[in-house]
């Protein structure tokens, strides 16, 4: 939570009419975006530092914000002079949420940078305007839990009427957008799903609903929220919004972006790397409904030798009502390593019922092969 507080980039040389970096700040198609891009691109292929800027430049505008952290991150590297390309991957983090490292990369930009320079003072007006921010923020965060808290307790006593069961979804999604607050997807969906069932029809609910859907990463009820919510309030901006995160290429840009840079955190995680681990740790209690972060936690502490753990993750992953084909064929294999063979046959039969395509089901008698589970026809899986 940054308290609404946003920075401009920072840009060396002036923006020619027609600039690929100034068509993209103006608006433009998408075959448009595509040709500045390429542009920006071909032009920082040269290493040329101002060059290398704006091509991050257009990818953050274009809400690549991790590509353009990545260029941003290399041209610091190789030029560890350069203000502007500090100051912009602070502006990176920034916008990522990422607040402890955007202060560490402007405290750096200040130390960096000769005495009275602009570039020093510009940092220094950076951190003391983060740290309002920030500060602000934490004041807004301990009111939101104190009032959940105070919910809650009128849900436990059997108090809580239908307003204060909206109130409590309400403050719940507030506080899953606060980083490290402790509030989850799962509790955000839990109390929607309280209210749902106090008034099934009620528009609002609903909306509470599909949001907390977004937030878990659940795709299992999402269409279905999305579809009832229609029927009973065509015209919600919630319903808008969700339908834009279906068709907006910007989001989806984010999205593609978002899913390679886990899939990366799960790559590291699995070779070992701690910090990693506790990334995709992180990012799985946030969106538990994402299986796949749940799934690739879960290999991660086994490759690393604690069964202890990686068996409680799957024991949680083997309890979802709503797991699918995806869960039951890598925990199937997982119960298999552990020796466990009836329960790993039970989700090897489970994997095959819950496949939706021929292929699907030609995995999990391939993979009941390779471990040797027994003859896939005479499990049932002809």
């Amino acid at each position: 939570m940054s308290g609404g507080l946003g920075w401009p980039l920072l840009l060396e040389g002036q923006q020619p009419p027609g600039d690929p970096l100034a068509v993209l700040q103006s608006g433009c198609s998408e075959a448009e975006r595509s040709t500045a891009l390429r542009q920006l691109a071909d032009a920082a292929a040269g290493g040329s530092p101002t060059a290398l800027n704006q091509y991050a430049a257009g990818l953050f505008t274009v809400g690549r914000v991790d590509e353009a952290e990545r260029v941003w991150r290399a041209l610091q590297t190789e030029r560890p002079g350069t203000a502007v390309a500090g100051l912009n991957l602070a502006t990176c983090h920034l916008a990522a949420g990422r607040l402890d490292e955007c202060a560490r990369v402007l405290r750096d930009c200040r130390d960096g940078a000769p005495a009275g320079s602009r570039q020093r003072e510009l940092a220094e007006w950076r951190i003391a305007e983060l740290d309002e921010a920030r500060n602000g923020a934490a004041r807004q965060t301990r009111l939101l839990e104190l009032r959940a808290a105070a919910l809650r307790e009128r849900v436990r006593l059997g108090l809580a009427g239908l307003e204060d069961l909206k109130q409590l979804a309400r403050v719940l999604y507030a506080l899953t957008q606060v980083p490290d607050s402790g509030v989850t997807g799962r509790d955000l969906l839990d109390a929607a799903r309280r209210a749902r069932e106090a008034a099934p029809g009620d528009p609002e609910v609903l909306e509470i609903l599909v949001l907390g859907q977004l937030v878990a990463g659940s795709d299992v009820e999402f269409a279905a929220a999305l579809r009832e919510l229609e029927r009973f309030a065509p015209h919600s901006r919630v319903l808008d919004m969700a339908r834009r995160t279906r068709t907006d290429t910007g989001f989806q840009d984010e999205v593609r972006a978002r899913s390679a840079r886990m899939r990366e955190v799960a790559r590291r995680a699995f070779a070992g790397d701690r910090v990693a681990e506790d990334e995709l740790r992180l990012e799985s209690q946030k969106f538990p409904e994402n299986f796949q972060y749940r799934v690739d936690l879960l290999f991660a502490v086994y490759n690393r030798g604690d069964r202890e753990e990686a068996r409680r993750l799957a024991d949680g992953l083997a309890a979802e009502p709503s797991a699918d084909h995806y869960v039951h064929f890598h925990i199937a294999q997982f119960y298999w390593f552990l020796g466990e063979r009836e329960r790993s046959r039970r989700h090897f039969a489970l994997a095959y019922e819950t496949a939706v395509t021929e292929g699907d089901r030609e995995d999990v008698r391939e993979a009941v092969r390779t471990v040797g589970a027994g003859d896939p026809e005479e499990l049932g899986l002809r």
